[in-house]
């Protein structure tokens, strides 16, 4: 069930920057540093979901580790700090990462916080072997 709440967050995020819902403590992230901290790595969330980054701007992300599937696309991190991701769908969003307390955390177009619990180099795309 979490992994379809957010999945549903997600996915349900508009393609347009928005105006960033931050808490005290939140730090933005300037867009050439998140993109470099974002460009060929992976990051994974409390509940499994795997965002990967690759160095191509290619994007997926694998629900459940992977053993729940995989949603495709591209990924550009705007002047704003905004990530916004197509979708091979055709659906996109737009999301801020912001750190807090050493912590990065996703805050969708919705106002919805998922913090990173991990990031790690991207390795191979599962599509690619």
């Amino acid at each position: 069930m979490r992994i379809l709440i957010l999945l549903a967050a997600l996915l349900s995020g508009t393609a347009t920057a928005q105006t960033l819902d931050t808490r005290p403590g939140d730090a933005v992230i300037p867009s050439a540093e998140l993109d470099a901290r974002l460009r060929g790595r992976e990051l994974i969330f409390f509940d499994d979901g795997v965002s990967h980054f690759y160095n191509d701007g290619r994007y997926t992300f694998a629900y459940d580790l992977g053993r729940g599937g995989y949603a495709y696309g591209y990924f550009e991190v705007a002047e704003d700090s905004t990530v916004c991701i197509t979708f091979v769908n055709g659906l996109s969003r737009c999301d801020a990462y912001v750190e807090n307390a050493g912590r990065m955390i996703l805050i969708s177009g919705e106002g919805d916080r998922f913090p990173i619990r991990e990031a790690r180099d991207a390795g191979p795309d599962p599509a690619m072997e």
